[in-house]
């Protein structure tokens, strides 16, 4: 039986744009952030309106995790989006998202 842990590369490189300062948490705060956002990130248990402003402010893409699983990656204990503010990041994300 193998019991080694396989990290997931997506969140993995979600966690690596959060430590590199390229992410914002939160509706609140995106909503605030003036400056440019390459994409958002919603759980799939976001609020509908959640996404919905999302959806208004930036390209979303609509992700296969809990609030508590995007949280968990990123240090907090729930978040139902997330803004990526670096092209970089934005392209990795993207592409580890359809490697996963």
């Amino acid at each position: 039986m193998n019991d080694k842990y396989t990290p997931n590369p997506f969140l993995t490189t979600l966690g690596l744009a959060r430590r590199a300062g390229k992410l914002i948490l939160g509706w609140d705060r995106i909503s605030e952030y003036s400056g440019h956002i390459s994409f958002c990130i919603t759980s799939n248990d976001a609020a509908e309106r959640t996404v919905l402003n999302a959806q208004k402010r930036a390209e979303t893409i609509h992700v296969d995790y809990s609030m508590e699983v995007l949280g968990s990656a990123l240090g907090v204990k729930k978040v139902a989006v997330v803004a990526v503010t670096d092209d970089g990041f934005a392209e990795l994300l993207k592409k580890k998202m359809k490697n996963n």
